[in-house]
């Protein structure tokens, strides 16, 4: 029984009915329209599950596992890696259907110069960017380096198949869609994948979008996971059981612990992979510790943490759906401990060794009691505003003549004070606010990018790559502190962006603490009116400079005070080179967040007038219905028998709910 799917359209049946009982009132056709269009969101409506991980975590065989099928093959190369999104199929796009989005060729071109510039190598186009390659030496490259090269020859073995096709789309079958996700030379040109899959999860109207690793090289994948974190309805980031959070990992949850406090409720579960290697449930129990202890380290308070077992759980589903044969079988003995002469141990068994169905009740719980009642509670709201409003038209039309006669004259002015109240309502102490709120945020940003300078130039400046070895030192170097360049602007781009979330918050106090001051305004004038409740706008995500504004030669000083990696890491060569580059980009941080405030000052300057007006006129809307009501009611335009029983019937579906 599909849970989730009846219980929003049974909300969205009633506000339907609704809508039907007060569509021939005066003044109440506005929300009757509203009501069928709330009931249209509610039938369709899709909830977004983003899974996020690094390679290697198991992302793939986690998300097969929700599926109960093999679907998603592993990918050998997490950088050029795709969004993958596994869909609800429709009319257009029926089961197995799958629809690849290919970059466009400026997008290839502006990422493979992106990543030739790694190398200090630079191009005008993406042939010429190409045919640089052969200039880098394959034995000196870097480890930060090498998913770059990677990439660049991925590109350059598929651009003469893949070159046809850049800027559109194909429909493939289910064997090409494996060799999208698996072949890289495809992978690269893919900008995202939707497969249309019928499967118990997509049955219940969830869209799962499987998301390239934390460490995927793409720069444009920043600003999409950034978006799927904001965005998606429930967020679940995939661990593996003995590997630590590679660097790309904490930054990634830095990120989430940035974020996290602007959610309404917290939708982030996190995923201990392959917690079948553990030995015993006190080595279990370590692990899960060290895992809490990590994302706490990232402003990441009180998570939800699973420990799973996904092969397990999807032998688990493949037996439960007969699809279990061969060598699966005998794994599938193997984690439930069957012997080979005794039957098969039961899914539910097999689901419960695997962790996977504490975590499924939890997320089902999650999914059908918050989120899908979020939306019906709405949805009974408008419904209650209609009784509300119903009732003080039955209470006018109710009264005698010469009591009519005064309220009418009472609402021609209660009318004319009301809309008066709605126009002289000020945002000038919401500007001040919205401008106080966002230099803070941005004071802020530099305070803690400069808290974390030690970290960022340790991971730059590491053993691994100043290796007296017969490399060349100063080139080295050059790479350390280009690294460091790179992992500032995108700390300072990151945090950037969780501001313009804070900011996207703030605005949607500012905009709800609007409403009621209306509320309470109009309500003087006009008792029986309950506004709509304000809806938060979404608001478009910036994009921030990818590169701090200096120069590479204004920084050389510092190298210079280098002297060799002895003096480097055992003497005090590392604190002296530190310390001077940690002064020489305090003004060109400042010079990057000057900027960057500046767009975002901007942009929600113009939102919160936008929203002011929009609000203002829709609240102006309001009032005038309610009054056109008040006076068809005063009038006698209305049939009060039949009033009441609509009345009698909406209070109905406030009841049955």
């Amino acid at each position: 029984m599909n849970q989730l799917k009846d219980k929003l359209i049974a909300a969205a049946q009633r506000l339907q009915q609704a809508s039907r009982e007060i569509q021939s009132i005066p003044g109440m056709q506005a929300q009757a329209e509203t009501m069928l269009e709330r009931a249209e969101r509610l039938q369709a409506n899709r909830f977004t599950v983003a899974l996020f991980g690094a390679f290697s975590a198991g992302k793939s065989s986690f998300a097969n596992a929700l599926m109960g099928e093999l679907v998603l093959p592993v990918s050998p190369n997490p950088t050029t890696a795709a969004i993958n999104k596994i869909m609800p199929p429709t009319e257009t796009h029926p089961h197995g259907t799958v629809r690849v989005v290919l970059k466009s060729r400026e997008a290839v071109e502006q990422d493979v110069i992106r990543s030739l510039a790694i190398f200090g190598l630079a191009a005008s186009d993406l042939e010429e960017a190409l045919a640089e390659l052969n200039k880098i030496d394959v034995s000196s490259i870097p480890p930060t380096a090498k998913p770059h090269y990677t990439f660049l020859k991925a590109v350059t073995k598929g651009l003469g198949e893949m070159s046809a096709h850049l800027g559109g789309e194909l429909l493939v079958d289910m064997k090409a869609f494996k060799g999208f996700v698996a072949k890289e030379e495809k992978a690269c040109f893919a900008e995202y994948i939707e497969l249309f899959y019928s499967c118990p999860l997509t049955d219940q109207g969830i869209v799962l979008v499987d998301t390239p690793g934390a460490d995927s090289i793409n720069a444009r994948h920043t600003g999409v996971a950034f978006e799927y974190m904001k965005n998606a309805d429930a967020v679940l980031f995939v661990t593996y059981y003995n590997h630590a959070f590679s660097q790309a990992d904490r930054e990634f949850l830095l990120q989430m612990g940035r974020v996290k406090d602007t959610f309404d409720m917290d939708k982030m579960f996190f995923l201990v992979n392959a917690a079948d290697l553990a030995a015993s449930e006190e080595e279990l129990a370590g692990v899960v510790a060290h895992v809490e202890k990590n994302l706490l380290s990232c402003g990441i308070r009180h998570p939800r943490i699973y420990p799973v077992s996904s092969q397990t759980a999807l032998l688990a589903r493949m037996h439960e759906a007969g699809k279990l044969a061969g060598s699966a079988e005998k794994v599938y003995r193997q984690r439930t401990g069957t012997p080979e002469e005794e039957p098969l141990a039961p899914a539910e068994e097999a689901l419960r060794l695997s962790g996977m169905a504490v975590f499924e009740q939890d997320f089902l719980r999650f999914t059908l009691e918050e989120l899908t009642q979020i939306a019906v509670n709405a949805a009974m709201g408008e419904i209650r505003r209609a009784h509300t409003t119903l009732e003080e038209f039955i209470r006018m039309a109710e009264a005698d003549e010469s009591e009519r006669d005064a309220r009418r004259q009472a609402a021609t002015k209660a009318r004319e004070a009301a809309l008066a109240a709605v126009e002289g309502l000020s945002i000038a102490s919401a500007e001040r606010d919205l401008l106080k709120e966002r230099e803070e945020l941005v004071y802020y940003v530099k305070q803690r990018l400069f808290f974390r300078f030690n970290e960022l130039f340790n991971t730059a400046f590491n053993p691994a790559v100043l290796k007296e070895d017969g490399r060349n030192m100063k080139q080295a170097l050059q790479g350390c502190l280009g690294d460091l360049l790179r992992s500032i602007s995108y700390d300072l781009a990151q945090e950037l962006r969780a501001t313009t979330l804070r900011l996207e918050k703030f605005l949607g106090k500012q905009g709800a603490a609007l409403v009621q001051q209306w509320q309470r305004d109009v309500q003087q004038y006009a008792s029986g009116l309950t506004l709509a409740p304000y809806q938060p706008r979404k608001v478009e995500t910036l994009s921030f400079a990818d590169e701090l504004p200096v120069s590479l030669a204004s920084l050389q000083p510092s190298l210079s005070l280098f002297r060799s990696a002895k003096d480097f890491f055992e003497q005090d060569g590392k604190a002296k080179l530190r310390e001077d580059l940690e002064k020489r980009l305090q003004e060109p941080v400042s010079a990057y967040l000057e900027t960057g405030s500046g767009q975002v000052g901007e942009q929600f300057a113009s939102l919160l007038a936008q929203m002011m007006a929009e609000e203002r006129s829709r609240v102006a809307e309001q009032v005038e219905a309610y009054f056109t009501g008040i006076f068809a009611a005063l009038d006698m335009n209305l049939d009060l028998d039949e009033l009441k029983a609509k009345l009698e019937r909406v209070a109905s579906l406030i009841t049955e709910a």
